[in-house]
């Protein structure tokens, strides 16, 4: 009653990423990193799609019970989204889990809720008052191996982003929003796959960067958020959809 009613109050706190190391007389465990600070009540949980760590935690200071996103190379905080200061959405160690998507957090709660995070990192410029179904939006890693072997040249810049749109007009504009991309926004190219599964830069005309302002920056800072406009044209070179008024892309930016 003491965990329900006070969360993790009640939790000692501390997580430590320990990384099993192969050495030369066999294999040796190694602490990368530890934080004191966090109570985790949710068996925390790493996307490979994403490289972040998730967990569900309460902030001990507001009281409010919250998803946390932590980076798995350093353990810093990236992201922390509240939920409630109600004792009734501690999770109670019940397990969370992430969706295949790169863009979907599950998590149980006393409360018998099913909560779902996700971010609304895709819009229609054009359209604002239509809503992307994110159930249809994925953002996965793609490895700079499998960039090469599809058709990419250079480095890998972000995530590729794929997402279907609904009852599209015949060239429709799409805004996916970015963080962490730098460097300078000429020597930035996007690749879209077509449908033969290889990928293919968006010509000049069809795409550009922008800030949140609206304004088109010449260098790129990894703490800002931009925004990658796309243009398609529903069944031309970068339409993996054949469904008519129907478009999905699948799109990364190469450097």
């Amino acid at each position: 009653m003491g965990w329900l009613r006070q969360g993790n109050q009640m939790i000692a706190p501390g997580i430590e990423r320990v990384d099993t190391v192969k050495t030369e007389d066999g294999h040796e465990m190694k602490s990368i990193w530890c934080r004191s600070d966090l109570s985790d009540t949710s068996m925390m949980k790493l996307s490979t799609a994403t490289g972040y760590i998730y967990g569900y935690v309460q902030d001990m200071e507001t009281g409010m019970w919250q998803y946390i996103m932590l980076d798995f190379e350093t353990g810093e905080t990236v992201f922390t989204m509240d939920i409630s200061d109600k004792p009734g959405y501690n999770n109670m160690a019940i397990g969370m889990y992430a969706g295949n998507s790169g863009n979907a957090l599950y998590c149980p709660t006393g409360y018998l809720e099913l909560l779902r995070l996700q971010d609304r990192f895709v819009y229609l410029p054009e359209m604002p008052y239509r809503k992307v179904d994110l159930d249809q939006a994925m953002r996965n890693v793609l490895s700079r191996e499998k960039f090469a072997a599809d058709g990419g040249q250079g480095d890998v810049e972000g995530w590729l982003n794929t997402i279907t749109i609904e009852n599209v007009h015949p060239n429709t504009t799409v805004a996916i929003r970015m963080k962490g991309i730098s460097g300078e926004t000429g020597s930035l190219k996007l690749y879209a796959y077509g449908t033969d599964g290889t990928l293919k830069e968006v010509p000049e005309e069809k795409w550009h960067i922008r800030t949140e302002d609206g304004e088109t920056p010449d260098m790129l800072t990894e703490d800002v958020l931009y925004e990658v406009h796309m243009t398609v044209e529903d069944g031309g070179d970068f339409d993996l959809s054949e469904t008519e008024k129907e478009i999905k892309i699948s799109a990364v930016l190469g450097i």
